[in-house]
């Protein structure tokens, strides 16, 4: 069965009231195994054990390298793709969260009444697809309001360069290295997107989602520029900055993308991932959910007590992505006869 990213939690609820609430998240490969636990608690919130940490799980992945080579290897997220999927769900705070918010707060939450110009983000490539504005709740929509009642920011800027640099394909044709790596599941990958290709698809239908908004602008500049790459979408973001009334705040990974876009006057705040994760967190069952959809998609197979899900296989299509949709092989009658129940009736509340 297909099920969406928002209707993960009744995933949950369905393993929670077969007795199942200590759930490990596990890659079908033994010498990956188990990624983290979850400790599921009636409250609605949610106990989740690092099982591997970054340096632990980057450490797994070399042997996978040794053992079966680069291909195997290469179709592992690398640690710091691992962290950013914790990051980017809201289970782990970015190492200088403090500056970031303290970056917003400057920056942020115009008073419109008063004659401030709007707030806009910008996001670089290596940010986009994880949500991570949601997560720093600085988000247009969902983002807290101050005392005053005003969002953080107001809507997004969208650079046409950083669609342009989510833009490639690479698919496996033939998946006998990843079934001999990791298992037999892997064969499901056939024609699907590989290794970092599938976070880069998770970038390019977060890009388009974003674009879809009422209140997102899209800035031009990637085609027909002498300059190109970084260079060519900082320039874009600074003739939209100065062209209108509308200000930006741009986000990176990239230090010399944030140097670049601060000396030609941007507001521009490096976003650091921290090295290691912690031993344990406590989140509402939401953030899990967002976390399983991340890290199905760059494992391509995550195996749950009793369920299986694949975040690509074989027929997944452009509608399955756009939906944010994983297939579920459901391995007791069980667990997927009552996940089947109340998915569906969550799909028809829905379409009332």
């Amino acid at each position: 069965m297909y099920i969406q990213r928002d209707h993960l939690v009744t995933l949950l609820n369905a393993l929670y009231d077969s007795g199942v609430s200590s759930i490990p998240v596990k890659h079908p490969c033994d010498d990956i195994g188990e990624l983290l636990r979850i400790e599921l608690e009636a409250a609605g919130q949610a106990t989740v054990r690092f099982t591997k940490g970054a340096v632990t799980y980057r450490d797994a992945r070399e042997t996978i390298e040794l053992e079966y080579g680069p291909r195997a290897y290469n179709d592992l997220p690398d640690a710091n793709s691992y962290v950013r999927a914790f990051v980017g769900s809201g289970l782990v705070s970015p190492e200088n969260a403090d500056a970031i918010a303290e970056f917003v707060q400057q920056h942020g939450y115009p008073d419109l009444e008063a004659g401030h110009d709007p707030v806009m983000i910008g996001l670089d490539t290596n940010l986009m697809g994880f949500r991570l504005t949601e997560a720093l709740d600085i988000d247009p929509v969902s983002g807290s309001r101050d005392g005053a009642n005003r969002r953080p920011t107001m809507g997004y800027a969208l650079s046409k360069g950083v669609k342009k640099e989510l833009d490639w394909y690479y698919n496996h044709y033939d998946t006998a290295d990843l079934t001999a790596a990791f298992g037999e599941e892997f064969t499901r990958l056939q024609n699907q997107p590989a290794g970092s290709n599938r976070e880069g698809f998770l970038g390019l239908y977060e890009f388009r989602r974003l674009a879809s908004r009422r209140r997102t602008d899209l800035v031009p500049g990637e085609d027909g520029d002498v300059e190109k790459g970084d260079a060519a979408i900082i320039q874009a973001y600074r003739e939209y900055d100065q062209g209108n009334r509308k200000r930006v705040l741009l986000f990176s990974n990239d230090y010399a993308f944030i140097d670049n876009a601060q000396d030609v006057g941007l507001r521009a705040q490096h976003v650091t991932f921290p090295v290691d994760l912690p031993r344990k967190t406590t989140v509402p069952w939401r953030g899990v959910t967002t976390l399983l959809y991340i890290l199905a998609v760059q494992f391509g197979v995550l195996q749950l007590p009793k369920l299986t899900l694949y975040g690509v296989w074989e027929n997944k299509s452009g509608k399955h992505w756009q939906d944010e949709a994983l297939f579920v092989d459901n391995r007791s009658p069980v667990v997927g006869e009552a996940l089947e129940r109340a998915v569906s009736i969550v799909e028809r509340f829905e379409n009332v």
